[in-house]
């Protein structure tokens, strides 16, 4: 019946199908072969729009390369080979498709902190005992390099957009840029001799490989006072101090909005401190939250600041300068759903690395809720690509996510979600999200879930919570003590990057005996209790649960990771 119909109205249906329906209609007749042969591109093209592979059916496909890696676009050579990289890059990200673990051994050992351009297909590295590293993605080759008496140890790095961002002994913050982005409009006052210096000896050193991976010093960036946390989402960098939060404008290099207090500023719960701030001074004191305590994390959008403190986490409205939402890290409950992953575990996919665990849901009422809290911090925090959920990890291999952060107090409990991923015991590592895709290392290993699926339960209430949420795992890096090693977790469109033993790695990968003991060890973590946990109890009644302490395993750590698209 549909062949009978115009062309374009045919096509226009087509476009509400997905890619295994489409694949299969040549198959039913002749008519249908010759329809889609015959407007193949057409199909697949309108097909990447409605999936949001593309913005419109207005970007053509010599437009890709700007959009897309070249990882993301091998063996792209039309829009339906296009469609076909798109889904399989899907589905491995949750274990329905081949995907292959990988290191990069030109990154460097010792590395400490990650940053890979995908679009520029680069990897930069810094090191616990100081330097820093560029190494080609795919050749295996180092491109540029600044030494360790420039770079301090454990020099943290931020990038976005061509920009290199690392501290520098004494807080201030180094910016450089690539070398193939560079133009004459740097603000050539901002530059520190010491960069000018530093950039000649990489070049001379590295001249073979130039321009590509290269950087150029852009300008040194001096601190009002001592800070900690900072976090760079193009175009602004956030920089974290005791009692203030910097906004620098890249590539200005300008500080354009200084929040404070953070520590204790005015409580968004109270409808008092709403009025006070707006009215005249009088003697009446205005609401304000706890101390903050030391800051562990921070993260940044064109709204919003978010910190992660000992004490809570707190957003931040860059509009205003005031916090809008406060959550305490100390709490028995995060949310009326909560999710504990379990040792059972789907069959898993052939080709594919990541294991598929089955949770355990329950729906919790806030009245039922003990009021005894279990004392733990936030240590990390983002919000999602969209500006609407905050996905925060705390201490004890706990997440915790917001759904929908600015919609108000009175019913923020039951836009919460919190999953255990794990003993609580065992210590958390870090904390990755790219578009639908969070990723968490703990002690327990290294998981990796949808925040779509997360929030499924709340858009269709139908859904029952009983398995509805499937958490991945990656079963090679597993083994608790070279966990403890781990400094870094980074995802992308395609892969996710950590710093690992490759040796340890490839071990896994050949010797069937130790991943069979990789399995008894996660099921022996999975299968035991938490009334075995170490804990102690305040006068109060809250409980303190004491981490397993990380035990430093090995020295050598480069960046390995798990590539999501055809071997």
């Amino acid at each position: 019946m549909f062949t009978q119909l115009p062309t374009e109205l045919t096509l226009s249906v087509l476009s509400f199908l997905d890619l295994s329906c489409i694949s299969v209609l040549p198959l039913v007749c002749k008519s249908w072969k010759y329809l889609i042969d015959e407007n193949e591109s057409t199909v697949y093209h309108r097909l990447a729009a409605r999936c949001g592979y593309i913005h419109s059916t207005a970007v053509v496909f010599n437009q890709l390369p700007s959009l897309y890696s070249a990882k993301s676009l091998a063996s792209v050579t039309n829009w339906k080979s296009f469609c076909q990289r798109r889904v399989h890059i899907s589905k491995s990200w949750v274990g329905k498709a081949s995907s292959h673990y990988v290191s990069y051994p030109s990154s460097g050992s010792k590395v400490h902190r990650i940053k890979v351009d995908e679009k520029a297909g680069i990897i930069i590295t810094s090191f616990r005992d100081g330097g820093l590293c560029v190494s080609d993605l795919t050749d295996n080759q180092v491109l540029w390099s600044l030494p360790k008496p420039y770079v301090k140890q454990f020099a943290h790095l931020e990038y976005g957009e061509g920009f290199l961002i690392f501290d520098r002994p004494g807080g201030d913050k180094e910016v450089w840029r690539l070398a193939s982005d560079y133009t004459s409009t740097t603000v050539q006052s901002k530059i520190h001799p010491d960069q000018v210096a530093a950039s000649e000896e990489a070049f001379h050193g590295h001249a073979a490989t130039y321009p590509r991976g290269h950087f150029k010093p852009w300008a040194v960036l001096k601190m009002p006072t001592a800070t900690s946390a900072f976090r760079f989402v193009y175009p602004t960098l956030l920089v974290g101090a005791r009692d203030h939060a910097f906004l620098w404008g890249i590539p200005s290099c300008k500080l354009t909005q200084t929040i404070t207090p953070i520590q204790e500023p005015e409580d968004p719960s109270s409808a008092f401190a709403v009025v006070l701030s707006n009215a005249p001074p009088f003697d009446a004191a205005i609401p304000r939250l706890g101390r903050l305590g030391n800051l562990n994390y921070v993260d940044v959008d064109h709204k919003h600041v978010f910190i992660c403190g000992v004490s809570a986490l707190r957003v931040f409205s860059r509009a205003t300068g005031k916090c809008i939402l406060d959550v305490p890290s100390a709490r028995q409950e995060f949310g009326s759903r909560k999710f504990s992953v379990l040792y059972e575990s789907e069959r898993q996919t052939k080709g594919a690395v990541l294991v598929n665990h089955y949770t355990d849901g329950e729906v919790l009422d806030v009245s039922s809720s003990s009021r005894l809290r279990i004392i733990d911090e936030f240590i990390a925090v983002h919000v999602s690509s969209c500006g609407r959920h905050l996905v925060a990890m705390q201490a004890s291999s706990q997440v915790v996510i917001i759904e929908n952060f600015q919609g108000g107090p009175s019913s923020l409990y039951n836009r919460m979600v919190h999953i255990q991923l794990g003993l609580v015991r065992s210590r958390s590592k870090y904390l990755a999200i790219h578009s639908d895709h969070v990723a968490v290392a703990n002690n327990n290993g290294l998981f990796i879930f949808s925040l779509s699926a997360v929030l499924e339960p709340r858009v269709n209430p139908s859904t029952s919570l009983s398995r509805s949420l499937v958490i991945s795992r990656a079963p090679f890096f597993g083994y608790h003590l070279y966990m403890s090693n781990l400094t870094c977790l980074q995802l992308s469109d395609t892969g996710l990057y950590l710093n690992w033993d490759p040796s340890y790695l490839e071990f896994c990968h050949e010797d069937e005996d130790e991943q069979r003991r990789l399995h008894a060890l996660f099921q022996v973590r999975m299968s035991a209790t938490d009334r075995t946990v170490r804990h102690f109890r305040t006068p109060t009644g809250d409980m303190i649960i004491m981490l397993d302490e990380d035990d430093f395993f090995t020295e050598r750590s480069t960046v390995c990771g798990i590539s999501f698209t055809p071997g």
